[in-house]
């Protein structure tokens, strides 16, 4: 019997069946599955949503004979509408907001904005919905660039060389009144504290009035290239050679064959300075020499060059003071006392000694002339 019914055509039967309620069961599941994404999609599309953007303003205008100021640079743009348009429009951002300038001249005016493409279904709304402009008649001037250095950040003793630029004359545009008011084209540069190094640095440019205030107005080019050499301030002093600890009965001079110092400090220090002393110490000296004296640096200075110099020293025995020390005898006690008690007799004594040292010159001259 099972035999039969494995060798006859129910078995096939039975298994077409089976494999035609697969297929159905496959079939129709697709189709559900099918419709269901479909009825998501249709859901996404026809929800609302709501975005808000920042875009750039576009200004339509003659920029080449106006100069406007007052608009914003960007404005907020909401978005309301079918989800899927939404999202779109905030992924591409492929529209634009514009104020039309065109048929307006020199003046104050308030301009409605308007919107260019974007999908009819969404509703804008942008904020501001009009903006205020002031028009002038733009001009173009040269001006010098001039640098400002913070000097306050330099290491102590240090100081700027001369400033090179890529450009030295850059053009200002904007309106006339601002242009007008330009006092000068200013590279600020802000070095390090403490800084050593020499300045290489690329500079944004700024035009202000003469209060210092920045000016509303377009630089060509934009920035430059600054290069400043920064080194220790110098100066090259003569010296001053100075004696000291000088030992009596004797004179000394003093020479070298150096005769200036470059010295390198501060910039405050280094204005007050004229000359340079240089103190030569003699107390130990009692004959001719020459020796080598280092160079004392005044307050806020902090380096010479050179930082000694050598010093020929000529001693000579001081006779005058000599013969006035062994001529000078301090007088006796008893010589001082017989002195003040009876100057007549001295007088009297001196004249006599004095006669009778001209009676024996006369004698002796009386004698050689009878020789």
């Amino acid at each position: 019997m099972m035999k039969k019914f494995v060798e006859g055509p129910w078995l096939y039967r039975i298994l077409a069946l089976f494999l035609a309620l697969l297929l159905f069961g496959y079939v129709n599941l697709d189709e559900i599955n099918t419709t269901r994404q479909t009825n998501n999609n249709d859901t996404q599309m026809l929800a609302t949503r709501t975005e808000t953007v920042k875009v750039p303003l576009q200004i339509n205008a003659d920029t080449d004979r106006y100069f406007i100021t007052g608009y914003p640079q960007k404005v907020k743009v909401k978005l309301s509408g079918p989800n899927a348009l939404v999202t779109s429009a905030v992924n591409t951002l492929n529209f634009r907001v514009i104020g039309d300038l065109t048929k307006l001249g020199p003046g104050d005016h308030t301009v409605k904005l308007k919107q260019t493409g974007i999908n009819k279904d969404i509703k804008v709304t942008i904020e501001p919905k009009e903006i205020k402009v002031h028009i002038e008649h733009k001009v173009t001037k040269q001006f010098p660039v001039q640098v400002n250095v913070k000097k306050e950040n330099l290491a102590a003793g240090y100081s700027l060389g001369n400033p090179k630029l890529s450009q030295d004359v850059v053009e200002v545009s904007g309106a006339k009144s601002a242009v007008n008011a330009v006092s000068q084209v200013v590279a600020t540069v802000d070095p390090d504290e403490g800084t050593k190094k020499d300045i290489n640095e690329e500079v944004l440019l700024q035009a202000v009035d003469r209060n210092g205030k920045a000016l509303n107005v377009l630089i060509s080019p934009q920035t430059v290239n600054v290069k400043i050499l920064v080194q220790m301030s110098k100066k090259t002093l003569p010296i001053s050679l100075e004696k000291t600890g000088e030992k009596s009965g004797y004179s000394y001079s003093l020479s070298s064959t150096t005769d200036s110092v470059t010295v390198y400090g501060r910039q405050t220090a280094l204005a007050k300075l004229t000359s340079l002393p240089v103190s030569v110490d003699l107390s130990s000296i009692t004959s001719s020499t020459s020796k080598t004296v280092k160079v004392a640096l005044p307050d806020n200075i902090y380096e010479s060059t050179p930082s000694a110099i050598k010093v020929t020293i000529t001693v000579t025995p001081d006779t005058t003071n000599t013969s006035a020390t062994s001529t000078v005898e301090a007088p006796s006690e008893s010589t001082a006392q017989t002195s003040s008690s009876a100057p007549v007799e001295s007088s009297s004594s001196n004249s006599q000694s004095s006669s009778q040292s001209s009676s024996s010159e006369s004698s002796k001259a009386n004698t050689d002339v009878n020789q």
